[in-house]
């Protein structure tokens, strides 16, 4: 994946975000600053996705704990083997917002 394709997947993957959030009736605000984007809960915890372009990496920070994703066979995946919607949707259900993504 060149850079452009890189920050292209992942736009579409914070719209995505944000535009499932909002159908699945989910109480919180998403934010995008820069390379930063910001899932904030009523009780002002966060969930942060970045952008990590040098490594062309996106990584996941929440109470749940930190992970960095790269794009293997059409899908984020971290060094684990696990996805980064199903780390996505744990982070969620950790704040109380039981959401279940579709890619």
């Amino acid at each position: 994946m060149n850079l452009t394709e890189y920050h292209q997947n992942i736009d579409k993957l914070w719209l995505n975000i944000e535009e499932q959030l909002e159908q699945q009736g989910c109480d919180v605000d998403c934010d995008t600053q820069g390379s930063v984007f910001t899932i904030t809960f009523p009780d002002d915890e966060q969930i942060v996705i970045n952008k990590q372009e040098p490594l062309l990496e996106l990584w996941l920070a929440s109470r749940a704990g930190g992970y960095h994703f790269s794009f293997q066979n059409g899908e984020w995946m971290n060094q684990n083997g696990e996805s980064f919607w199903s780390l996505l949707e744990t982070a969620c259900a950790r704040y109380g917002e039981n959401v279940t993504f579709t890619r």
